[in-house]
């Protein structure tokens, strides 16, 4: 396994749950757009995770078709009443909404060495993990290094019959890029779910 797939792989989401909720009840649910930068693509993902995990989810194109009609731009507009109408219009039980806390994408920088050892030329590197890719061809006393990308999400799986929150999750991670940091806390997310919610396989 490469060295980048390890970075995150001891990492787990912070997880907490309403011991009062009846997981039971959920038969299908509904993903929608996460707050924030890259908000859909954090929702596909989700999503994704959750097929994978054998949830019955209605199909985004679908729940972005009644969020149109009923004039819902993003998760900061539901109260009890919208999400129990979500629930009849698109017959879910539960709606997983989120927020893209940080989003800082993989980046590459050369650092030059000039021929006095003390003078360097080297571009601001970002906040993920440091890692060398070694020398640049052409170009003498340089070497190229690279930042893995960076992320931080926070979702809520919320009972359309009563808007509470049943479960809640937040984790940072790091991936080669952006898509496969969100895959990771999605996967990251689901598993913490699986124990609780029956409708799920149960993952390993």
């Amino acid at each position: 396994m490469s060295p980048l797939l390890l970075l995150g792989a001891c990492a787990a989401p912070r997880v907490a749950f309403n011991p009062r909720a009846d997981f039971s009840g959920i038969k299908r649910v509904a993903v929608l757009s996460f707050n924030g930068p890259k908000g859909d693509l954090a929702a596909d993902l989700m999503t994704q995770s959750l097929i994978d995990s054998g949830a019955d989810v209605v199909e985004r194109q679908r729940l972005d078709a009644v969020m149109r009609e009923q004039s819902l731009s993003n998760t900061g507009s539901f109260d009890p009443a919208t999400a129990r109408q979500l629930g009849k219009l698109l017959g879910v039980d539960a709606l997983f909404v989120g927020t893209v806390a940080e989003s800082t994408p993989q980046s590459s920088y050369i650092v030059s060495h000039s021929k006095d050892p003390l003078v360097t030329s080297v571009t601001q590197v970002g906040v993920g993990t440091v890692h060398s890719e070694g020398a640049v061809m052409g170009m003498p006393n340089s070497q190229l290094l690279s930042t893995t990308a960076n992320v931080s999400l926070i979702s809520r799986m919320v009972d359309v019959e009563t808007g509470s929150i049943m479960w809640s999750a937040s984790m940072s991670y790091e991936g080669f890029d952006i898509p496969s940091a969100m895959s990771g806390i999605a996967d990251a997310f689901i598993r913490s779910l699986s124990p609780i919610w029956p409708g799920l396989y149960k993952t390993k």
